[in-house]
């Protein structure tokens, strides 16, 4: 087959892994003079042209998706198809899949390891899951089944070909669709060969190709790496940077895109991780980041929330009270000003209106985006202690020891028997939560492991400032969070490795 054409999978040459930087939720672009001027030139000339093609063979690639599950029901949809459906559809959307891939730019796919028949490895893991080209990797794996997200099927051409590929389904918000995809992966795998291959990012997300995102555990694989070696990295599509029409309009602009797929050998698990799936999963990780020459991580995505692990807590990359900070200071409010007169241990709800008036903001987009960083209630109340826990947070008058007990005084419920006032778990993941942006379940967890060493089912004033104050690492977390000036050797800025040693500034917002 000549070099570029359609299909091209040409043997590929051992590569170096890149070098690490700080956070993997983050890509940014840096574009010289030159670069921007060639960009422009190629993006008004060849962009425009390639990506109207290759919408034309999307859209082409709808029929062959409908005619394959046309008059099938949900019950023969929950077996693989065989016959002339399979063989028509199947070439049929391979072929113009590789071409609609051409059109954009990716001239060269380059296939290095052989890849695994569906009895030695039914399931395949691809890493790191860096952008929405990465599906390119379905063609040198002759399209096996995918996982993907339920909210996808709503899309135009994208639903159809999702139901095309019988693909599972999951949910990012419903845990039990969750434990449903593990069953039918599970199912599959063990059909013997009877089911294609069954492939998935098991990251979750996209990341920026300089560090591997947490695994989710899985069962036997066969990894799949995935490089983009160009002089220019346009295709990274992060939780903070470039977006999609930027991402699609600059590699179109490239003359020549080259993605390089290496199948490493099928991982089979000992005896210990296959009763520890995490443990399974975390070596898998570990393997797939060495052949990447990349860090693996604690980070993931708690929703829609990018968190990294630190200790037993799981923290924010970016806590929405750095977000509030902006507003406020941008609408020129010192938060020392404002006097909040929040009653301890008392809830006090306010609607928005009530809001404006206790921190004097008048602009109405202000008031309404700096009221969107609260938590509501059913009726689209803030609990008022919230508020003034946040602008104690952002004073940088106040000092951490002040601010972690008036964090107490706030939260801590009176006790019938025993101690006066303790912090329960609703105070403590709240805190946590406004604080560093920890999701409340890993915040409550982290609580009743806490009160464990302790007579009562909640902390006192001591037991809470020893561990935000002097906990060997949790202590420093919340230094470096809330007052960042104060740790002059940090590393930089969203760093994993800064976050896990507890030293990080807070970084810079980028915009789009």
């Amino acid at each position: 087959m000549s070099q570029g054409s359609p299909g091209d999978c040409v043997p590929l040459e051992p590569t170096s892994g890149p070098s690490t930087p700080p956070n993997p939720f983050v890509h940014e672009l840096h574009l010289s003079r030159l670069q921007r001027i060639k960009f422009c030139l190629l993006g008004a000339l060849l962009a425009p042209i390639r990506v109207l093609l290759a919408f034309i063979v999307l859209f082409l690639l709808w029929p062959f998706a409908w005619l394959q599950v046309a008059g099938l029901s949900e019950e023969q949809l929950q077996e693989p198809l065989t016959g002339w459906r399979k063989t028509v559809c199947h070439n049929g959307v391979l072929g113009l899949s590789r071409l609609l891939f051409f059109l954009l730019g990716f001239l060269r796919i380059r296939v290095r390891g052989q890849r695994a028949s569906r009895l030695q490895a039914p399931v395949l893991v691809a890493a790191p899951h860096s952008t929405f080209f990465d599906p390119i990797v379905l063609l040198p794996c002759d399209l096996p089944k995918v996982v993907s997200r339920a909210e996808n099927l709503s899309v135009p051409v994208i639903g159809a070909l999702l139901r095309f590929n019988q693909a599972i389904l999951v949910s990012r918000h419903d845990p039990a669709s969750r434990r449903r995809v593990v069953e039918e992966v599970r199912r599959r795998a063990t059909s013997g060969g009877k089911w294609p291959q069954v492939l998935f990012f098991p990251e979750g997300t996209c990341s920026n190709k300089k560090a591997l995102l947490k695994f989710k555990p899985g069962v036997p694989v066969q990894p799949i790496l995935i490089r983009y070696p160009n002089s220019l990295d346009t295709t990274s599509w992060a939780w903070r940077g470039p977006g999609v029409l930027k991402v699609l309009w600059l590699t179109a602009s490239q003359p020549c895109s080259i993605v390089d797929v290496e199948f490493l050998p099928v991982y089979h698990p000992s005896p210990e991780e296959s009763k520890d799936p995490t443990l399974y999963a975390n070596n898998v990780q570990r393997v797939m980041a060495q052949a990447l020459g990349i860090p693996a991580t604690e980070c993931e995505f708690v929703g829609s929330l990018p968190v990294i692990v630190v200790g037993r807590l799981k923290v924010a990359f970016e806590p929405q009270l750095w977000e509030l900070g902006k507003v406020l200071r941008k609408a020129g409010l010192s938060p020392g000003y404002v006097d909040t007169g929040a009653e301890p241990g008392r809830s006090r709800m306010i609607n928005q209106d009530e809001f404006a008036r206790q921190l004097q903001l008048s602009d109405p987009q202000t008031v309404a985006g700096a009221f969107s960083y609260f938590q509501k209630d059913a009726n689209g109340l803030v609990d008022f202690r919230d508020v003034a826990l946040a602008l104690a947070a952002l004073d940088r008058g106040t000092g951490l020891e002040e601010l972690t007990r008036l964090a107490f005084e706030l939260f801590a419920e009176e006790q019938a028997e025993g101690p006066s006032r303790l912090l329960c778990r609703d105070g403590f993941s709240t805190i946590l939560h406004l604080l560093l942006g920890s999701p409340r379940p890993a915040a409550e967890t982290l609580h009743a492991e806490l009160c464990q060493a302790g007579p009562h089912q909640g902390l006192s004033l001591c037991q809470f400032q020893d561990f935000s104050l002097r906990d060997p690492l949790h202590g420093k977390l919340f230094s470096t969070y809330l007052r960042p000036s104060q740790t002059p050797n940090a590393s930089s800025p969203g760093s994993c490795t800064a976050l896990t040693n507890g030293t990080v500034h807070s970084p810079k917002q980028k915009g789009d």
